[in-house]
């Protein structure tokens, strides 16, 4: 059964290095609101793959599923915190967070999908 989350742990590795890299190192795009999007995309996968392993368990529970949204929200704005401390070309940004927590809220809706 570790098998499965195996996903969603290479995934949070992936995560943690993009979210911490230094600004200098994250290429630019011009695309309007392209980084919100961007920041909806991984963590609602994060969220997703995390709702999918605890899924495949014969024991999951709602409040279980509410608990991992939770955590990945609180995760995503950790996230945010470190990089408005560590870097000076980086920000904590509230918008960044919201998009994160929105992420992992249209991953709870989508969590039996596939």
């Amino acid at each position: 059964m570790w098998l499965y989350s195996l996903p969603a742990l290479f995934w949070s590795v992936v995560v943690t290095v993009l979210c911490l890299l230094p600004g200098k190192d994250l290429p630019e795009v011009q695309v309007v609101n392209f980084d919100k999007f961007v920041h909806i995309t991984v963590f609602g996968l994060l969220c997703w793959l995390y709702l999918r392993w605890l899924m495949r368990k014969k024991t999951h529970s709602l409040s279980g599923q509410i608990l991992v949204v939770l955590t990945v929200i609180v995760y995503g704005g950790l996230m945010e915190v470190l990089q408005g401390a560590f870097y000076t070309d980086r920000s904590a940004d509230w918008l960044d967070f919201a998009a994160n927590s929105a992420g992992c809220i249209i991953a709870f809706f989508m969590r039996k999908t596939v």
